[in-house]
């Protein structure tokens, strides 16, 4: 830290303090040695004859360098009129000595140092070069009418005092300079990259949390609905159909256990490494939920959940299972898949299935007792994945897949699944659509969509239904593996 600093240190205090003290010092103790010597060889009648070769000029010297001293102790706040004070109090020294006195050069030497540090732009240099040609000049005309002194050695002191009292001190400037941009450059670059590592680390957690929030919603979304809509209609046929209320409330048991195990899977990856907290291994009752080959798209691995069953893993080839499921439930949904199939890399096989699930799962909120139609189509370019259904049985419920979107046109509460109650149940197990409806689902397939380029549309049909067409380009999806 330098001297000037808004609030300096005492150790910078006196290192700022240092120079002045050295110069006065070093003239105080020049002068003295001076004095002496010449009190010693002169004779007392020639020294009281010619006093101007005696003690005066040694004390007139003293006072130059004294006033350099305090000079330079204002250095760092106006290092212009300093350095021009000290080089001429310096050209005095010269000139009364007949250009052999040194004194001076020292605290010339400082100030130089500090209008280069100090100074602004070119006008320092300037200032420095006419410094030097003010020594210059001095010495030689100082030497020359002392006459005691050889051409060369006139024209060598000439040369070399400039230097050493004005060239020397800004080069080490100009160096030390140099060092403190090279430096503070440095910090500069460290601390972008700093801002820019907090920046990325970030953006990932940004990115995490959203792929969390997308593979809870899904989990919540599609399994909650099933549940909901099941013991609904277990609610309506309990009196007259008992057979068929055990089956639906096992439907919901299941339902249930799997909604748990995958909570407990998804959950598990925002969960510590510490070997205690039951993570790596699963949760602490022993199940094992696979969390430990996560992805970033919201495939899991293939732990087992809480019925001892393999976790399901989101694909293409489960949307049977999903259709199966929702049959279960009650749901009329019809399946079809056209073409060889094939498999695609884990983003886009995630993004077809997880269209499916929510699709499904707001037609059961949406358009209860609909008819709900799921077609996988391998296609030469794209895989085309289209959930439609009908109108639902309660028109205020809006229309099925779409309906949660609102006036948006994105993809939304998907699907027409039926009543498992079918017209028993009736207008009373749907869901009015409100305000509250407007969740992430939408969000969720569109966000998907876009990390595999897939091409999402989503609208209304002309009977009153809705349908969801997801069209994922085979171009920078397939599975290389």
């Amino acid at each position: 830290m330098t001297a000037d600093s808004g609030s300096p240190s005492a150790a910078s205090r006196l290192r700022a303090a240092v120079p002045p003290i050295v110069v006065l010092a070093l003239a105080v103790g020049y002068i003295g040695v001076d004095l002496v010597e010449g009190v010693a060889v002169a004779d007392i009648t020639d020294f009281a004859a010619e006093p101007t070769h005696g003690v005066v000029p040694p004390l007139v010297h003293a006072g130059f360098v004294a006033l350099q001293a305090l000079a330079l102790v204002f250095r760092h706040r106006a290092p212009t009129p300093v350095f021009a004070l000290v080089v001429l109090l310096d050209a005095a020294l010269l000139a009364t000595s007949g250009g052999e006195l040194g004194t001076g050069a020292l605290a010339v030497m400082v100030a130089s140092y500090a209008i280069v540090r100090r100074g602004d732009g070119r006008a320092r240099y300037v200032t420095i070069g006419a410094g030097g040609v003010i020594t210059a000049v001095v010495s030689a005309v100082s030497m020359a009418v002392e006459a005691a002194f050889a051409p060369l050695v006139i024209l060598a002191v000439v040369v070399a005092r400039p230097l050493i009292q004005y060239a020397v001190p800004a080069g080490i400037a100009e160096y030390v300079l140099a060092r403190e941009r090279l430096l503070q450059a440095l910090r500069d670059r460290a601390e972008l990259a700093e801002r820019e590592r907090l920046r990325s680390v970030e953006r990932e957690l940004a990115g995490v949390r959203t792929a969390m929030a997308r593979e809870l919603h899904d989990i919540a979304a599609h399994h909650l609905s099933g549940i909901i809509v099941g013991a609904q209609a277990a609610s309506a046929l309990i009196n007259t159909d008992p057979d068929r209320t055990r089956d639906m409330l096992k439907t919901v048991q299941r339902d249930a256990r799997t909604t748990l195990a995958d909570l407990r899977r998804t959950v598990g990856l925002l969960r510590s490494d510490d070997p205690d907290d039951g993570s790596r291994d699963g949760t602490r009752d022993g199940t094992r939920d696979g969390t430990r080959d996560g992805r970033r798209d919201g495939t899991y691995g293939t732990g087992r959940g809480a019925s001892g069953q393999p976790a399901t893993i989101p694909s293409l080839a489960k949307i049977a299972d999903l259709v199966d499921k929702a049959r279960g439930r009650g749901q009329r949904v019809e399946l079809s898949v056209v073409g060889e199939p094939r498999v695609l890399g884990p983003l886009a096989e995630t993004a077809g299935y997880r269209m499916v699930q929510e699709s499904l799962a707001n037609a059961a909120r949406h358009a209860a007792g609909a008819r709900c139609r799921v077609r996988v189509e391998y296609l030469a370019e794209v895989v085309r994945v289209t959930v439609e259904n009908d109108a639902g049985s309660d028109n205020d419920a809006g229309s099925g897949a779409g309906a949660a979107a609102g006036s948006t046109g994105s993809v939304g509460s998907a699907g027409s699944v039926g009543s498992a109650a079918g017209s028993t149940a009736g207008s009373k197990n749907v869901t009015p659509r409100t305000d509250r409806d407007r969740g992430y689902g939408i969000s969720g397939m569109e966000e998907r969509a876009d990390l595999v380029g897939a091409d999402l549309t989503t609208g209304p049909l002309v009977t009153g239904g809705w349908r969801n067409r997801l069209d994922i380009p085979l171009e920078n999806n397939r599975n290389d593996s």
